[in-house]
């Protein structure tokens, strides 16, 4: 079965205003995919208010360099691939300017390995299926990062 998984950079106030109401940031999503007309224009104005454009340049230096050494990865424009025909798996990692598309089959091993690449980049990276109903950020934010941040 194939997952896909849509991703986005949450400006930081918005992440942390949120941390923990995951679920509101999915729904938000959710309702943009099944809107139709004035009311997705709506919904997208909104997503890309609290979201960053996507640093494709830098994500895309930090794939290369941490996959060069795994055979199974190769790269077309912006586009990255990872294919383990032993474990019948494979991964494909989109970049556009504004979200990551991913999809994968097989085992879970080969989105792993592009998670972990991508936590290192951003702090606010909102990962999401709509199909599954599956959401979180990469990188798990800390409580007291937050109490940090928040206190004058």
């Amino acid at each position: 079965m194939m997952r896909h998984y849509e991703l986005y950079i949450f400006e930081e106030d918005v992440a942390r205003q949120y941390y923990g109401q995951e679920s509101k940031l999915f729904y938000l999503f959710l309702e943009h995919e099944k809107a139709k007309g004035s009311q997705k224009e709506i919904l997208r104005k909104q997503i890309q208010y609290i979201t960053k454009p996507i640093p494709s340049l830098l994500l895309q230096q930090k794939l290369k360099q941490n996959l060069v050494k795994v055979e199974e990865y190769r790269k077309k424009k912006n586009t990255h691939v990872i294919e383990m025909n032993e474990r019948d798996s494979k991964a494909e990692l989109v970049i556009e300017a504004d979200a990551l598309y991913l999809t994968a089959a097989g085992s879970f091993e080969v989105e792993t390995m592009f998670f972990e690449i991508l936590r290192k980049c951003e702090p606010a990276f909102f990962a999401f299926s709509i199909e599954e109903h599956r959401y979180g950020w990469l990188k798990p934010l800390k409580q007291e990062d937050f109490l940090r941040t928040n206190q004058l």
